[in-house]
């Protein structure tokens, strides 16, 4: 019985030819982005399970409340691992501090210098015992517990020595300063995590006498500390006690009234950043993976109701064949099973067709995105298991209608000529459906719109300087008089406008802020928090800042005076530029007057407002030149720059950017959600396109007599293509009076997220309604006019 409904099912798909390309192509579309989306979010929710404690194993993180928000940091005060291992000894199995320096580091071995790409951190040996690194060489009981030890990895040990692991007791010099000892050889680390360091250091490496590691009030994401929790011990329990725990440490304060509270943040939740952040590697957040995974099931519907769809257009044809089966004794639920075995059929042959197209869009993500190269289709248990839920999911979904619809034909009133069942009823779930189908694409329109138009602003946006043909350069030192030199080696030079030294170009990630007193105002409890940066007097021509009032500081090596931006002069509530020269601030170890005020420029990303800002001199903190050249001699000004850091920095590479790309750089996770909002909406309009088609085609044959009536009695071709398309037009205006509003909500909720942001135009939304109205009119538009233009003759001869 099965072969014989096969072989009825290849021969029914074989002869409703184009339905079944339609049906078969859609579906496949759909089912290979639920393919590659699926990989890709199991790929991300793998990072560091492959621990065998995983489930057990916590970061300590900070949560801050002050009067500026709450924030959190992946740091700790320093000595908190200690602490830990004295009162939490009954809960936590295990304390390990990391000390992370992100830098490259230069490391040398005999005339062979590296500068390797991974961060590298300093730890105690429980850093092997908390985490599954295997070692290739060297006992994991006994590394990194002596000063200048250090473990390589085995990569890096081909690097340096030409060979691995056989490599322990060999000696690397880090950075000039140390001399350090292999002790152990790492296998190279697994992509799935986020620890991947190059090396790790014994921690009583470094002077852990330091004033910094007594401090209770001192956080860097730098130093990082993990523990293990007790197989019995309640991570809940555990939270309670240590939320408040920093309290005891500052006398000042009485108990839960410290701003800072400890949080244990799961090892499996570090990759997905968040507020913690941490490490310099990429982070994805779980939001998303959800939207990943919400596109990818919107584009599985879509296909199966343009298989819905067609099948009920298509059914009123078999209303015979049903009729049939129920004469000769075939009951309902018999014949729902043979149009599911239908759609299965359908849908394997999709998945088939569909695991093609997933492996070449991968191919796509591979060429676009580095970190997915590990992505890979291959036929493992979990891949085969989600595919066979998909397949009995799309069956169900996209048959079970159909085939309980055209069940439920009456035999009689076939054998009589009459209709076979409700029809207007199901022209109306298919009207429905069409305008799901349209309200989803023209979604994903107005997303493509309004994300591309807050990216154009985000990366055209006036920022208060002027970023343009502004080449930066990082130094590997702070404050150094080679910095200086090299500076004037290159400000003669016919190509370059302007040139500064400063901590941070004008834009950065990077900030430095403090609690500061203004006009006498003691340090000692402020909760005033400023911005500040450090920069040459020429940082403001190099950037073309405008001053508002007052003038530049003076040269200097340690600070002649402050330049406040008007968010500060407002923080301070001074009506005026002017009323605010020659007041003094004080904060860190300066006091000094406020000589000029600059108008507000954006210090980071258009994600935060613009801070209270202080810009000063001082020499010891730079750690950047920024050069205002002529792009028509910059190939000139980086040859001369490029000799001049050779002689002076023989020993690390030269690299430049132009500003430009690094704040493009900064919205590099706005791009990509864009390109993949327009990869999905391609793929949904595509879809719907492909359905509208097939509706399209069976509406031209159901009414080709119709229309050949219409032409006898004088209808115009133009007449009947409106006949054709107005239908089509009412449900495009439809599903964009439901799109519009909600689209609204979705972008305006997104657009939060910016401090700075577009207002919503209506031409976005008139942009998208036109775009509709064409692909709908392109897409119904041949057939229409190819049925409007057939000889009447030809359809009424039979008559």
């Amino acid at each position: 019985m099965l072969r014989n409904y096969l072989r009825i099912s290849l021969r029914n798909l074989w002869k409703r030819r184009a339905s079944t390309v339609i049906n078969v192509l859609g579906l496949s579309l759909g089912i290979s982005s639920a393919i590659v989306v699926f990989l890709i979010v199991r790929y991300e929710l793998s990072f560091d399970r492959f621990h065998e404690q995983s489930d057990r194993i916590y970061r300590v993180v900070s949560d801050f409340q002050r009067p500026d928000g709450e924030n959190g940091n992946a740091g700790v005060p320093r000595p908190l691992p200690e602490a830990l291992r004295q009162d939490f000894d009954d809960v936590l199995d295990r304390v390990v501090p990391l000390e992370i320096y992100e830098d490259h580091q230069q490391v040398r071995v005999a005339d062979k210098t590296l500068f390797p790409d991974e961060p590298i951190a300093y730890t105690e040996p429980g850093y092997l015992q908390l985490f599954d690194f295997p070692l290739l060489a060297g006992n994991p009981k006994t590394v990194l517990t002596q000063p200048n030890e250090i473990i390589i990895t085995a990569s890096l040990s081909e690097k340096l020595f030409g060979r691995s692991p056989d490599v322990l007791g060999e000696v690397i010099s880090l950075d000039e300063k140390y001399d350090l000892k292999v002790v152990g050889v790492l296998a190279d680390l697994p992509q799935r995590t986020d620890l991947t360091f190059a090396m790790l250091i014994s921690f009583n490496t470094l002077n852990r006498n330091r004033e910094i590691d007594q401090e209770w009030d001192s956080f860097s994401s730098a130093f990082q500390t993990y523990v293990l929790l007790n197989p019995s011990a309640s991570p809940e329990a555990t939270q309670d006690r240590l939320t408040n725990y920093l309290s005891q440490f500052n006398p000042e304060q009485e108990a839960g009234s410290w701003d800072a509270f400890l949080r244990l943040q799961p090892l499996t939740s570090v990759h997905f950043g968040g507020k913690y952040g941490g490490f310099p590697h990429r982070r994805v957040a779980r939001s998303f993976l959800a939207g990943l995974g919400l596109l990818a099931g919107l584009l599985v519907m879509l296909a199966c109701i343009n298989f819905i769809n067609l099948t009920t257009a298509i059914g009123l044809r078999r209303s015979k064949e049903v009729a049939i089966r129920k004469v000769v004794g075939s009951s309902r639920q018999q014949i729902v099973l043979y149009f599911l075995g239908e759609a299965l059929l359908v849908t394997t042959l999709a998945t088939g067709l569909a695991l093609g197209l997933a492996e070449v869009g991968l191919l796509h993500l591979h060429r676009s995105y580095d970190y997915l190269r590990e992505v890979t289709l291959a036929l493992d248990a979990s891949v085969i298991t989600f595919l066979v839920v998909l397949i009995g999911g799309v069956t169900l979904l996209a048959g079970g209608y159909p085939s309980w619809s055209l069940s439920g034909f009456q035999p009689v009133q076939i054998v009589k000529g009459g209709l076979p069942g409700p029809r207007q009823s199901r022209g109306g779930v298919r009207g429905a459906l069409v305008v799901f189908q349209l309200l989803v694409a023209q979604l994903f329109i107005l997303f493509v719109l309004g994300v591309g138009q807050q990216l154009a602003y985000l990366l055209e946006a006036p920022l208060g300087f002027n970023q343009e043909a502004v080449l930066t350069v990082a130094f590997p030192d702070e404050g150094s008089l080679i910095q200086q030199r090299i500076k004037e080696q290159l400000q003669n030079h016919t190509g370059v406008q302007s040139l500064s030294l400063s901590w941070t170009p004008a834009i950065s990630r990077s900030r430095h802020s403090t609690v500061y007193g203004y006009e006498g105002q003691s340090l000692e409890g402020s909760q005033q928090l400023v911005n500040l940066q450090s920069a040459d007097p020429d940082f403001f021509a190099t950037y073309q800042m405008p001053l508002l009032a007052g003038q530049v500081y003076a040269p200097s090596d340690s600070g002649s005076g402050f330049i406040a931006n008007e968010t500060f002069m407002r923080e301070v509530g001074v009506a005026s530029p002017e009323e605010l020269l020659n007041k003094y601030v004080a904060l860190d170890d300066l006091e000094l007057p406020i000589v000029g005020v600059v108008a507000d420029y954006h210090t980071a990303t258009f994600g935060s407002e613009i801070p209270p800002l202080l810009i000063t001199n001082r020499r010891a903190q730079y750690q950047y030149l920024n050069i205002k050249v002529n792009l028509t001699q910059a190939k000139e000004v980086i040859n001369q720059l490029r000799k001049a850091w050779q002689a002076d920095y023989p020993d690390f590479p030269f690299e430049y950017q132009f500003l430009d790309d690094a704040i493009a750089h900064f919205y590099e996770d706005q791009q990509r959600l864009l390109s993949l909002i327009q990869l999905f909406s391609g793929i949904a309009i595509f879809i719907g396109c492909l359905g509208l088609y097939g509706l399209v085609v069976f509406m031209a044959e159901q009414r080709t007599k119709e229309i050949g009536i219409r032409k006898v009695l004088g209808a115009s071709v133009r007449q009947l293509l409106a006949l054709f398309s107005g239908q089509f037009v009412r449900l495009v205006l439809i599903a964009f009076c439901l799109a519009a509003p909600l689209a609204y909500w979705l972008l305006t909720q997104w657009l939060q997220s910016f401090a700075y942001r577009i207002e919503m135009s209506v031409f976005t939304f008139v942009g998208c309604l036109l775009i509709s109205l064409v692909l709908v009119l392109l897409t119904v538009g041949y057939q229409s006019l190819r049925a409007a233009r057939a000889n009447p003759v030809d359809s009424l001869r039979s008559e």
